[in-house]
């Protein structure tokens, strides 16, 4: 009797055991649709990315000519560029170059042979994803981390972070305006 009990309880932990395994399994292969996806968004943004680049001789042509972060960036992520871009605008005759020395697209002022390449997520939840990946400029190899945001359905860039030169353009923004308003 208390061998049946026993045979018993090792199949019912066996069955509980595979259906726990089955729901790990659903799991991690919607999380790897996900990654997916977000991964393909990426590559569809920076396509696009370097087809305007490759298609301009300036920044300002640039500037004027696309709407990169109205299409590709979060609400949040264009409005610290407007304020940082009023504030310039409001201060350009003090002989301040202004905060936007260098293009995050891109991580610098020149570019020539763009690419990007090994775009992978480090991580992942419903709302935010974190994606790193090289990009490829001047003949220098830049890492870079994206911080996206899921917005309407669709991931947008939140922000940007050159690993190389340790630069979160995002909390750079912040500081800049902080530190000119104490000004």
């Amino acid at each position: 009797m208390k061998m049946k009990k026993i045979i018993c309880l090792i199949a019912t932990l066996m069955a509980l055991y595979s259906c726990s395994t089955q729901v790990t399994t659903a799991e991690k292969d919607g999380q790897a649709a996900d990654t997916a996806a977000v991964v393909q968004r990426v590559n569809d943004i920076y396509a696009r990315v370097l087809d305007v680049y490759g298609n301009s001789s300036t920044p300002s042509e640039l500037i004027s000519s696309t709407s990169l972060d109205s299409l590709y960036c979060s609400a949040d992520w264009n409005e610290w560029v407007a304020r940082v871009n009023d504030y310039d605008r409001q201060h350009g005759d003090d002989g301040m170059m202004g905060f936007f020395e260098a293009d995050y697209w891109i991580m610098g002022q020149d570019w020539q042979d763009l690419a990007v390449s090994d775009v992978m997520v480090k991580e992942l939840t419903d709302s935010t994803a974190t994606v790193q990946l090289n990009l490829h400029n001047c003949g220098n190899v830049i890492p870079v981390r994206l911080e996206m945001a899921l917005a309407g359905g669709v991931w947008k860039i939140d922000n940007f972070i050159d690993l190389a030169n340790n630069l979160d353009w995002k909390a750079e923004m912040k500081e800049y305006l902080d530190k000119t308003n104490r000004k």
